[in-house]
């Protein structure tokens, strides 16, 4: 996994209620923070995908809000 960087940058995202209970439920059995999870799983994700110009992040066509 890339070294953490020197400098971090307060981020903040909106999450479903159940992936965010998932995300609470991996912290607490793993005794780290929700934060220390969503990082991981952001380093993670970037590494796999380092170098890549398109991701498999296809959203749906309508998303909430929005009509097609």
């Amino acid at each position: 996994m890339t070294p953490r960087p020197k400098k971090a940058v307060r981020t903040s995202v909106i999450l479903p209620e159940e992936a965010r209970l998932r995300v609470d439920a991996l912290a607490t059995a793993n005794h780290v923070s929700a934060a220390w999870v969503m990082r991981h799983a952001i380093l993670k994700f970037l590494d796999e995908h380092e170098g890549q110009r398109e991701l498999p992040l296809r959203l749906p066509a309508t998303r909430r809000g929005q009509s097609s």
